[in-house]
């Protein structure tokens, strides 16, 4: 019976230090992965700040460059207008200086037009030019 106690104890001493084996190497395995895990997040934490960063800076340099360009846009939109309107305002005062022009030019012909007329009329009812008769006012 010594001998089967001798046996169980040893048994249960094999086991005992089976288990602490055991425990001592699950405890190394979760330390170790734990602290991969760790390696592996701040890594992931630095490349996703980094990320951002690059993201904030191609962001901040694409809204500069378009508004630089609509910028750039305006001012030529701005100088073709401004040059549009003094050649759409020089063009308006030519044509009106020579409406004006035709228009005189046209009265004035329109006035002889009449005054011969008158004067043709007048020869042919008195027999005389309008200049001989001292009640018609010249116009």
């Amino acid at each position: 019976m010594t001998a089967l106690m001798e046996k169980i104890r040893q048994e249960h001493q094999s086991i005992a230090e089976e288990v602490t084996e055991l425990f001592t190497k699950t405890h190394e395995f979760l330390s170790a992965t734990t602290a991969n895990r760790q390696v592996k997040a701040k890594k992931q934490a630095q490349e996703l700040h980094q990320f951002h960063q690059n993201l904030e800076q191609t962001t901040h340099d694409f809204l500069t460059e378009t508004a630089q360009e609509r910028f750039a846009q305006a001012e030529a939109q701005a100088s073709f207008l401004h040059e549009f309107c003094q050649e759409l305002e020089q063009t308006t005062h030519d044509f009106l200086a020579e409406t004006a022009k035709n228009r005189t030019k046209q009265a004035k012909a329109q006035r002889q037009n009449l005054h011969q007329f008158r004067q043709d009329l007048f020869a042919s009812i008195f027999g005389t030019s309008s200049g001989s008769i001292p009640n018609v006012q010249k116009r």
